[in-house]
Parts: C-alpha cells; structure tokens; sequence
C-alpha cells in the first residue's frame, strides 16, 4: 500500500507508516520506543512498513514521547571566526562518535540566565543536555540549575556542583613570556588582551604580571592593555605606541591571534619590521596564525578537544547524574614561528 499524497520517494511521516500498517500513530510510537508493550505480530508489520519505507524518526518527536531526545545543546558567546569553529567541530565530532545530535546555539545577545533559558527556542526545550561557554562575569548570575534537572557542563569557568572544561593559560602564557624576555628587555614587553572582564584575559594577564614579577621587573600600567578580542583593536593599540619599535624592539604577547593580526598589520603601516622591530605572539594557534606572513607564534589551545571535552562530560552525565562534578583542564604550550624570532 502506497501512504496517501506520498511518492514513493518519501520522506515519509509517522502518519504514514500508522496508515500502511494500518495502525495508530501510538502503536508505531510504541513499537520505535518500547516494543516489548507491542504484540509481536503488530510489531513485526510496523518494523516491515518502517523498512520499506525507509523511515527516520525525527529526534524531536521522539523526544516528546521518550524525554530522551539524543539531542545535545552547545550554547556559545557567538558562532564567527575560526575560534569558535573549532569548538563546534570538536562537540560535532565527539557527538557524533556518542550516538547524539548537536545543535548549536549562538548567545551573542547574552548570556543565558538559566539553563531553562538556554534551552528555549525552536527544539532546544527536547535537548538531554546543554554545554555552554561562560566568559565574563556578569553571567554568573547564571546559576539556577537547583530545580532545573537538564544537565549541564560549563566552559571557561569553575562552579561548584557543575562538571567544567577549563584551559590551562597560566602555563602557556609563561612560556611566550620567557620566550619573548630572550628577545627583548622586561621594560619592552606588552600584553595586549580582550575585555578585562573576560575569565581568559583576565587569567592571561594575571600569568604575564606573575611572570614578569618572577623576572624582577616591576610591571607599568601601560605595559597591560585591554580592549577587545579583534583584528581592529590590535592594531589601534600598536598604532598607539607612538614610535615603538624604534627605539629598540618591542615584545607583544596579545590575548588572542586576531589581536595579534591587528598588531601586525599596524607595524607594517608604520614600516617596523616583524620581528626585527617588532616580536609578536598571538593565543589560541588557530588556523589564522599558519595563513599569516610572517607566520604568528602563538600558544596552542586545544580547542576542538575542549569542545570535545564538554560534549564527552555532557554525555557521562546524562547516563549517571549521581557521578562528582568533574573538572576537566587542558593544556597550552607555545608554538614559536616567525613572528617572534627563532
């Protein structure tokens, strides 16, 4: 029997294969979800009808019947450049491998407040869990999940009770300053970052004033600067040195590769040479730092394992909420290129 208004081509609905076996939509529901509750004669015509079909389950509406939708929600700052790419692709790729869909939510609006909140939208409400990237402090009102049962694994920031991807800048950023203090004197050395407010510039910078700290140098307030994670900002902070560069080279160790990228672009407007006048290092190692000449050291963030990381915690938590919060940290180390000098 061919489903009424259908080519035989499909795509074919669960109302169709209700009324090629010529049951109710609940009996092939039942027999998708819990067959042991279907005769199995019953049974075993649906399943032929489904085959012949080719029939695929939307996740969505079995997720309304089973609370369990296979869906997981990866809720982001924003969805541009090539740093968030590699988080997606790391989630996509291990939720893949864990037999879950990923859909993707972009909160560059803010924040959400509640993962109640996070989840809302078009299908977000079925997802089993949600992994979301928190950045800035503000969003630590973000802290309902007491009566909200959706699962949740936080990343780029430590709450008590909740599993936690974090990145390990103290580490990295201690070896792109001992690498750039073998090139210029402390009193020549620069962290450019991102908003002051955001929990990785603030923990980079922290790790550049500790590390120049351990050098014997007293910090001056112009040698931090914050301002915001773009190629601009970059290169309005290098435009602002006024001379820099040539009264000796200068050190940059700036709070992403994009910032980096700013810098670069400012030294050659000002014809400084890179890394003669100018040494600059970049963070993240995203694929911009291979694109650019000269190419950028930067410190290497995992961050397709970080986004891997997430949906991996996520997934062990769905099956056993009883589990201890985990913490998760992953490693940075500097990749020298020939921005910085060999």
């Amino acid at each position: 029997m061919k489903p009424r208004g259908k080519s035989s081509e499909g795509p074919f609905s669960i109302q169709d294969v209700a009324d090629a076996a010529k049951v109710s939509i609940a009996t092939v529901s039942r027999v998708l979800n819990n067959p042991e509750l279907v005769a199995e004669g019953t049974a075993k015509k649906v399943r032929e009808v489904i085959e012949r079909l080719k029939y695929k389950p939307n996740p969505f509406a079995q997720g309304l019947i089973t609370r369990s939708s296979r869906v997981l929600c990866f809720a982001l700052p924003d969805m541009s450049g090539e740093f968030y790419s590699e988080l997606i692709r790391g989630a996509d790729a291990k939720a893949h491998q864990l037999g879950y869909h990923l859909l993707v939510s972009s909160e560059a609006r803010g924040t959400p407040r509640s993962a109640e909140e996070a989840t809302r939208g078009p299908g977000l409400g079925l997802a089993d869990g949600l992994a979301i990237m928190i950045t800035e402090p503000q969003a630590l009102a973000w802290r309902g999940t007491g009566d909200d049962q959706t699962p949740v694994v936080l990343i780029d920031v430590e709450v008590d009770g909740l599993d936690c991807v974090l990145v390990d800048n103290a580490t990295g950023t201690a070896q792109a300053v001992s690498h750039l203090l073998e090139r210029v004197p402390a009193s020549r050395l620069y962290f450019v970052g991102g908003p002051a407010a955001n929990f990785d510039t603030a923990a980079r910078a922290a790790a550049f004033r500790e590390s120049l700290a351990k050098a014997g140098h007293e910090l001056r307030e112009d040698q931090v600067a914050f301002g915001r994670y773009d190629v601009s900002w970059g290169a309005t902070w290098m435009k602002s040195r006024r001379g820099g560069g040539r009264r000796g080279p200068i050190g940059v160790l700036a709070g992403n590769d994009e910032i980096a990228l700013g810098v670069l672009q400012a030294a050659e407007d000002l014809s400084l040479e890179v890394p003669g006048d100018v040494k600059v290092v970049g963070f993240d190692d995203t694929r911009l730092a291979s694109l650019v000449r000269p190419r950028l050291s930067s410190v290497r963030v995992p961050l397709a394992d970080v986004g891997a990381a997430a949906i991996d915690l996520l997934a062990t938590r769905i099956e056993d909420a009883d589990l201890k919060p985990r913490r998760v940290r992953l490693a940075t180390e500097l990749v020298v290129r020939a921005s910085s000098g060999s």
